[in-house]
């Protein structure tokens, strides 16, 4: 069986090129362009290649940005203020909190202090429920981590059938964080169709290989490099990892003075490859396509911010 391999990059590539027109237009007509807000931290996991990345994408593309790079020593309180003062700055449509946050401070209370209309991830507790209850409240923005799947499987060609069941896998930090839980929770009431099965399942658990083995899609969300093992895996299943992690550092090819980092998810790809039908790796897969939807959303919160000052 022969692994496909679905990557996020071209994707991305046409998403980003799509708002970079679309600002080059609305900028010619309101002499205006959507400001995005980055709030970091440093010395959490990748913080130092994370913030540059998204503020260098953003002005690339034409974003009007601000960043906020705050010691790991932070307090919930003076991040209050910084978020007040972004949500009445009308020239700021999107505040990012780059994750992870730091041990001590609560993501639940920091996000919820951003006014949703200017969090654009879907991970405001307003916005997480509109997207689990859009009958009660439509969401302005589409949750990016669904949003990036639904894409990303359409344009590889991915359907997911009837009566496939599908198997997220957290680490027990991640699931016994009311922020990540919820998150995952609400990302997959919106990916998975209504006749597939759902099983969130903590990593600890003593019957995770029976969980994994019975997985049509697999979903891992593990801070343990290379850690699911192909004998766990139904042959066919469809692998969605998630979270990024830093293994090293190493000099670039280009410029020996610069260090790169070497990033790699829960799965080794060379492991699974003939056993696995589909995977969206790290790095490369849904985590980048997640990074284009953030932008377009942004441009949304824009043109929402247009239309009601016309109004």
């Amino acid at each position: 069986m022969e692994t496909k391999i679905l990557k996020g990059n071209t994707l991305q590539e046409k998403v980003l090129s799509e708002v970079k027109h679309e600002i080059i237009k609305l900028k010619k007509v309101y002499n205006k362009l959507p400001g995005i807000a980055f709030i970091g931290f440093l010395g959490v996991p990748l913080g130092k290649y994370n913030i540059p990345l998204h503020v260098n994408m953003a002005k690339n593309l034409g974003f009007h940005v601000f960043t906020e790079v705050n010691s790991e020593d932070v307090t919930e309180d003076e991040l209050f203020e910084l978020i007040d003062k972004l949500n009445k700055d009308r020239d700021i449509h999107a505040i990012v909190l780059l994750q992870p946050l730091p041990a001590h401070l609560n993501s639940v209370r920091i996000t919820n202090r951003i006014h949703p209309d200017k969090e654009v991830e879907g991970f405001h507790p307003q916005n997480m429920l509109n997207t689990m209850m859009p009958d009660a409240q439509e969401s302005k923005y589409p949750m990016c981590l669904p949003t990036a799947l639904f894409e990303l499987f359409k344009n590889g060609e991915v359907e997911v059938q009837a009566d496939q069941e599908w198997v997220f896998v957290l680490d027990d930090e991640f699931f016994s964080n009311t922020f990540t839980n919820m998150i995952v929770r609400t990302a997959a009431i919106k990916a998975v169709p209504d006749d597939n099965a759902v099983t969130i399942v903590n990593k600890n658990s003593d019957k995770l290989v029976e969980h994994f083995k019975r997985a049509d899609y697999l979903v891992v969300v593990t801070k343990e490099p290379g850690y699911v093992q192909p004998e766990w895996l139904k042959p066919g299943v469809c692998i969605i990892d998630v979270y990024a992690n830093l293994i090293k550092e190493i000099p670039s090819k280009k410029d020996p003075n610069r260090l790169v980092p070497i990033i790699r998810g829960g799965v080794n790809v060379e492991a699974i490859k003939n056993i696995a039908g589909v995977i969206l790796p790290i790095p490369g897969g849904l985590m980048s396509m997640v990074l284009a939807i953030l932008f377009r959303n942004t441009l949304i919160s824009f043109k929402n911010s247009l239309t009601e000052s016309k109004q």
